[in-house]
């Protein structure tokens, strides 16, 4: 069974802002494929291969398997790096949050990369996953917003196409691929030729995913995506995330040393880890899984202005206030390195531009009413959103002097993993 894209159509679709562009090609009728395919009943414990499994998000992925009574085996795919082996690298994300694993006895880490062919494993391995293997979780992917579409068509859109091929191998698979609500920014044809740090190769490649799968979906290949949002600290990881690594904590750093949040209905898309992990697992293991789900439990800013003591303003205001006193001035410039700090000054200004575009209030909403899209299914918390951004908020030291100095509690739920549950963070209002 290949799978194929027709003549550059990707790029086609980016040019004229069209999904419909996008063709596919199949050496056979994916549907007959399938069906021809072994595979478990219903009520059978099911397989895992879990690609990522390393990443903050993949960790989370693979707590929630291993505690799932409805999986059999976890095959966790990760690369080794250097000496570090893959459950060394597994092992060491875990200790940086804090996070503790069911110790079930069901995991098996195997060293290669979902980029290489056979997935760079000995043929005895990649048998086993390609007769053994009922689900596919695909976690992995770029961390970083700065390359062009080309190289993510090279490490992602091309790739998605090949793991659909392993799910109609030997075994009926079916792949779940985590794509990003981000990628919702492109409504309109100018959408695709606007310049900020929202509208970049990563969220083009994103768009060329989410719509590349739901094609295949329709054609009979069994893959699902997951527009998911900004994976925040959840109570598994004592409510630690990446940090500042996130342009999501980076805008609201500017928010709160503005004081300000534009006044708006439009929400801000966040999920804590643990609950997004529980969203895609619940899904994946499904007897008849969605094709598409928004797994996003959004937060107000006015929410975000009462918990941080923020003043509310029109948008304009916002980033009226926010470009002037962001924008390069001569008192920046250190005369003993004047070139590299004038590059440096401009830089930072550029960001905030880039993070806060114009276009801005345009982008959000078009996440916002797309995550409100009424196919999906609620999601089921263990706290409101706003708890779980404001508990991690408080153990980002960055963000530390600029939080409110009121120390009242929010309230954190028994935890559900393996380690106990950690201490409430004393940060803002309630």
């Amino acid at each position: 069974m290949h799978i194929t894209l027709r003549n550059n159509s990707d790029r086609i679709a980016l040019a004229t802002g069209s999904p419909n562009r996008i063709a596919l090609d199949y050496s056979e009728d994916p549907r007959a494929v399938a069906e021809r395919l072994p595979r478990r009943g219903d009520d059978e414990q099911k397989n895992v291969l879990l690609l990522g499994a390393n990443g903050f998000v993949g960790m989370h992925m693979l707590r929630e398997l291993l505690g799932d009574t409805r999986v059999g085996t976890v095959y966790a795919l990760v690369r080794r790096k250097g000496d570090k082996s893959g459950e060394d690298r597994i092992a060491r994300q875990l200790r940086k949050y804090k996070m503790e694993l069911p110790d079930t006895g069901k995991l098996s880490v195997l060293e290669g990369s979902y980029l290489d062919p056979a997935m760079g494993l000995a043929p005895a391995d990649y048998d086993e996953l390609l007769t053994e293997v009922d689900v596919v979780i695909d976690a992995a992917g770029a961390t970083t917003h700065d390359y062009p579409y080309a190289r993510y068509r090279d490490e992602k859109v091309l790739p998605t196409l090949r793991l659909a091929e392993f799910c109609l191998e030997k075994r009926f698979k079916t792949l779940h691929v985590i794509g990003s609500v981000g990628s919702e920014v492109y409504q309109q044809w100018r959408d695709f030729h606007r310049r900020s740090f929202f509208y970049t190769g990563y969220s083009k490649m994103k768009w060329i995913v989410k719509h590349i799968s739901l094609q295949a979906n329709r054609a009979g290949v069994p893959i699902h995506i997951y527009q998911a949002p900004f994976a925040l600290g959840g109570a598994p990881t004592g409510f630690k995330d990446p940090g500042m690594e996130y342009s999501f904590w980076n805008m609201i750093s500017y928010m709160l040393q503005l004081g300000l949040v534009w006044d708006s209905e439009v929400t801000s898309p966040i999920v804590a880890g643990d609950v997004l992990a529980r969203s895609v697992v619940d899904n994946a293991l499904s007897n008849t899984p969605r094709a598409i789900s928004y797994p996003v439990t959004p937060a107000t800013t006015r929410e975000i202005a009462a918990r941080f003591d923020l003043k509310l303003v029109p948008w304009q205001e916002f980033r009226r206030e926010l470009i002037r006193q962001h924008r390069f001035r001569l008192s920046q410039i250190d005369w003993s390195k004047p070139i590299s700090s004038i590059r440096r000054g401009r830089q930072q200004a550029g960001f905030v531009r880039s993070l806060f575009p114009r276009s801005f209030h345009t982008l959000l909403s078009n996440i916002h009413h797309a995550a409100a899209n009424p196919t999906t299914v609620r999601v089921d918390t263990d706290l409101p959103s706003i708890d779980v951004l404001v508990n991690n908020a408080g153990r980002i030291r960055k963000l530390s002097r600029y939080l409110p100095e009121r120390t009242e509690t929010t309230a954190v739920p028994a935890a559900t993993s393996a380690s106990a549950a950690p201490e409430p963070v004393a940060v803002g209002a309630v």
